[in-house]
């Protein structure tokens, strides 16, 4: 078992969100992820769907391979991997987006252990700020993970995966 860096793993490192305000959901624009359409376990949240009106919101659109955490806040930590069954996503700022590479990790292990305990124990003990969490890209991109090899993560991942 290999201890790495999420830094270490990832094609782009720790991009923050657009810092916008969202408006009601529409299907002509983009829709708007925020901290609260991510629930504790990772998944998309459906109920209060809002979208982005922003001329720049493209250049924060997710893609393949994309996981993003929430920053601040008593959600601090909470994370997000994208796929495209979820459509066109804009991530807000208060999110940090790392893109995974597929080459040295799979994504989806990433995703797993992102929900993981051994993650949250990790989030309790990094937060600074004195009442409310806050942590930065840098510290995410620090993040030691546990990985082990591939052939482990793909069979994790297989065991794993839900439909």
């Amino acid at each position: 078992m290999n201890k790495v860096k999420l830094g270490d793993i990832c094609i782009e490192v720790g991009k923050y969100g657009i810092p916008a305000a969202a408006v009601d959901f529409d299907e002509n624009l983009y829709r708007y992820l925020r901290i609260t359409d991510i629930s504790d376990d990772g998944c998309l949240l459906e109920n209060d769907k809002k979208s982005l009106n922003e001329k720049d919101a493209e250049k924060y659109l997710l893609s393949k391979n994309d996981i993003v955490f929430a920053r601040t806040g008593a959600s601090t930590g909470r994370s997000f991997f994208y796929e495209e069954k979820f459509g066109e996503l804009v991530y807000a700022g208060f999110l940090i987006k790392f893109k995974l590479d597929e080459n040295l990790v799979n994504p989806k292990f990433i995703k797993y252990y992102a929900i993981s305990q051994k993650y949250k124990k990790w989030i309790d003990n990094c937060q600074d700020g004195s009442t409310r969490g806050n942590m930065n890209a840098n510290t995410f991109a620090n993040m030691e993970i546990e990985l082990p090899n591939r052939k482990e993560q793909d069979l994790a991942v297989s065991i794993l995966l839900v439909p």
